[in-house]
């Protein structure tokens, strides 16, 4: 059902993030393309390009083929590749086997585990994160904050309170870096201030502007007035990244939220991010075939390549 409705246009917001930011565009570039070069490096592994294809779905009936085509397509392509959530692996046997697919089909990618930091509110323990890091052999660990997702579906778990404690606890407990994520509606510069500072490795701000969560559960929950108030509620993308980039230190800042193509990933790499995340532009290639998503792959980084080298870049690096 959130496949569906992720699919359904109507869950997509209509303003594009970065729509006010302009790439310093080059008349004169003195760069040969053949000499830009896209790779980055993602806590010491080298990626082709610095796209995370971001966290989609997990044990569902089409969770297999579209982990598999995911899997078989980041190790082609050598990018990393963030998971759905994983508490339904630990809790099914059928799903675990569609999460062992991706390590399985992707020896070498970079690979993200994905786990609700709600659930140390109920009963979960860094254990627990350590089994889905291991369910997928993961190199670094997400852990979602989605407030405002669980407060409108249907059977939600909405009791946030002394969190912020608790995560540090696992942050410290973990053996991975442990990455903070939100859902849609942005992470703002006081939360991430503070996730930073209890030693999270990075935050992904996915922000307002792209599919919107919110919408999709007032959906599932049936309640039209729910669905108009809070699709658009947050913080769009474009300000999440302005206002974390000044902070961040020598954490990693990605930015997702409505990121479509690598233009608007390169306008928030000009604003501070370090690498750039998206979803819903691999979702419908994931539903068809391996091929299908390496191809969008391969669009991606030419047109990184494209932008770099008319803006004057030989290298994906901030202080060039």
């Amino acid at each position: 059902e959130h496949l569906r409705l992720c699919l359904d246009e109507a869950s997509q917001l209509n303003s594009p993030p970065f729509a006010s930011v302009e790439l310093p565009y080059r008349a004169l570039p003195e760069v040969n393309l053949a000499d830009v070069r896209t790779e980055a490096t993602l806590l010491g592994k080298q990626v082709s390009q610095p796209l995370i294809i971001s966290s989609m779905t997990g044990g569902t009936e089409h969770g297999t083929k579209i982990n598999t085509n995911l899997a078989v397509a980041a190790e082609s392509e050598n990018i990393a590749l963030g998971v759905g959530s994983q508490r339904i692996g630990l809790e099914k046997k059928d799903a675990l086997a569609t999460f062992k697919l991706i390590r399985a089909n992707a020896p070498s990618a970079f690979i993200f585990a994905n786990m609700g930091a709600i659930q140390l509110n109920y009963g979960y323990t860094a254990d627990h994160y350590r089994k889905v890091v291991d369910m997928v052999q993961a190199d670094a660990l997400y852990v979602h904050l989605n407030p405002l997702q669980e407060a409108i579906q249907p059977g939600g778990d909405t009791n946030y309170a002394h969190l912020l404690d608790k995560i540090a606890r696992l942050i410290h407990a973990i053996e991975v870096p442990v990455f903070l994520k939100e859902v849609g509606h942005g992470i703002d510069v006081h939360t991430a201030q503070a996730l930073l500072a209890a030693g999270a490795a990075g935050i992904d701000v996915a922000g307002v502007g792209g599919t919107s969560y919110a919408w999709v559960e007032a959906q599932r929950a049936h309640n039209a007035d729910f669905a108009d108030w809070f699709k658009d509620f947050g913080i769009p993308t474009e300000t999440a990244i302005r206002s974390i980039a000044p902070i961040k230190g020598d954490g990693l800042l990605i930015a997702s939220g409505g990121i479509r193509n690598p233009i608007q990933g390169y306008k928030a790499h000009l604003l501070g991010a370090d690498f750039y995340a998206s979803t819903q532009p691999f979702l419908q290639a994931a539903l068809t075939s391996d091929e299908a998503v390496i191809d969008v792959i391969r669009q991606w980084q030419r047109g990184l390549q494209i932008a770099m080298f008319a803006t004057g870049r030989r290298e994906w690096n901030l202080n060039q």
